[in-house]
């Protein structure tokens, strides 16, 4: 008998090993992430205005024939002044639109296909047939390492064509070893002859017309060869 681990609703996982269609949702530590990285960088772009006007204030006192700086200190409390408005101003939207975006994910892995789902303003609904996936892979951040989670990477064929980054990132998972171990055993039983999506006589059709057209295009070359003779 297959022992079956039953993890909490909440902890965004549910019974592993899957049943046929198997739902995924991230956990709450990727909001805490989310809300880390924000942090580190709202941080660092407050260091690096106080740091660039030190900087600045060096070299008018170094050039400057007077003893006074060429920038008065009222500058600097500008920049905290509006450093500080607009983090107000941003920080607590921001806060919201990241709670709903992670609530708003949801991952499917669906006979012979991965659906990803998000968006906070706009909805949107990917699909990722089996056949066009070239590689699965797992990431782990300095983040994700800290909360314990993962990211499984979906790379296709179109996209690896024209960028390095993966078509789709199924994240915040805690098992993502195992999402990622899951998928690869439903990719290798995968047959594109029970496809919803490529049946496996359009399968032969497509591979029909791919040599008829590469049959014409060497004529055409054939042909362009004798005109220039």
């Amino acid at each position: 008998m297959n022992q079956v681990t039953i993890i909490k609703p909440e902890d965004g996982e549910g019974v592993y090993p899957a049943p046929e269609i198997r739902r995924i949702y991230p956990v709450n530590k990727l909001l805490i992430k989310f809300y880390l990285t924000s942090f580190v960088i709202w941080l660092i772009i407050g260091i690096g205005i106080m740091g660039l006007y030190t900087f600045i204030s060096m070299i008018s006192q170094f050039e400057s024939s007077s003893s006074e700086p060429l920038l008065p200190p009222y500058v600097m409390n500008m920049f905290v002044a509006l450093f500080w408005i607009s983090s107000i101003v941003i920080i607590p939207p921001l806060i919201i639109i990241l709670y709903i975006y992670v609530n708003s994910m949801e991952f499917i892995v669906h006979g012979d296909e991965i659906i990803v789902k998000k968006g906070v303003f706009n909805k949107t609904i990917k699909y990722c047939p089996f056949r066009t996936i070239t590689n699965i892979s797992t990431t782990a951040g300095p983040f994700d390492r800290l909360f314990g989670i993962g990211c499984v990477n979906i790379e296709t064929a179109g996209k690896s064509a024209t960028s390095n980054s993966p078509e789709e990132k199924l994240e915040g998972l805690p098992l993502f070893h195992e999402i990622r171990d899951y998928i690869l055993n439903q990719l290798r039983t995968y047959d594109p002859s029970k496809s919803r999506g490529v049946t496996f006589e359009a399968f032969n059709d497509l591979q029909e017309l791919k040599n008829e057209t590469l049959n014409e295009l060497k004529e055409i070359k054939q042909l362009l060869k004798k005109l220039k003779w």
